[in-house]
């Protein structure tokens, strides 16, 4: 009863083209593994070439990171020389402000004192102009009044004289 079904199953025609199917099925099976092993070596080549190119990034990178310490270890070094110059001139700076202001302050009391001084001067000169224009005015006047009494004192001599000389020639 097995070789009847199994008789039953293949058919004459069935044979020749179950053969022509694993026969395409092989071709195929070729070409696909043919284009499997050309994908894996295009992968692997590409993969490789990946690989050379993240070792150049990533040497790269380390010869830039390399620099940047280089470059920021001389910043660094001159940014703290630069510092330390710049806390020496400070606290010159703030020395020199207190000594500045201690000489201000005299500078402004000495200048004060000049001032003061030159106003007191001034009225001073003032004054002695004034004194000097009173005395001057006092001068005047007592000058005018000694000669008018010296100019009465001649005219009423005069006129003593007069009858003296007359008295002179009398004699």
């Amino acid at each position: 009863s097995s070789g009847i079904n199994a008789e039953w199953l293949l058919r004459p025609g069935d044979s020749k083209t179950s053969e022509s199917k694993c026969d395409r099925l092989k071709q195929s099976i070729m070409q696909l593994r043919t284009q499997l092993t050309q994908a894996v070596a295009e992968h692997r080549q590409s993969e490789q070439n990946l690989r050379n190119r993240k070792i150049k990034t990533e040497s790269a990178l380390e010869t830039w990171i390399a620099k940047y310490d280089a470059d920021m270890g001389e910043r660094q070094e001159e940014f703290e020389q630069i510092d330390t110059v710049y806390k020496i001139e400070k606290t010159q700076l703030e020395d020199l402000e207190q000594r500045f202001q201690v000489l201000e302050e005299e500078y402004n009391r000495i200048m004060e004192e000049r001032r003061i001084a030159a106003e007191q001067k001034a009225e001073e000169e003032r004054r002695l102009r004034l004194l000097t224009k009173a005395a001057v005015v006092i001068q005047a006047h007592w000058r005018s009044y000694a000669t008018r009494k010296k100019l009465k004192q001649k005219k009423k001599g005069k006129k003593g004289k007069k009858e003296k000389s007359t008295d002179c020639t009398l004699r």
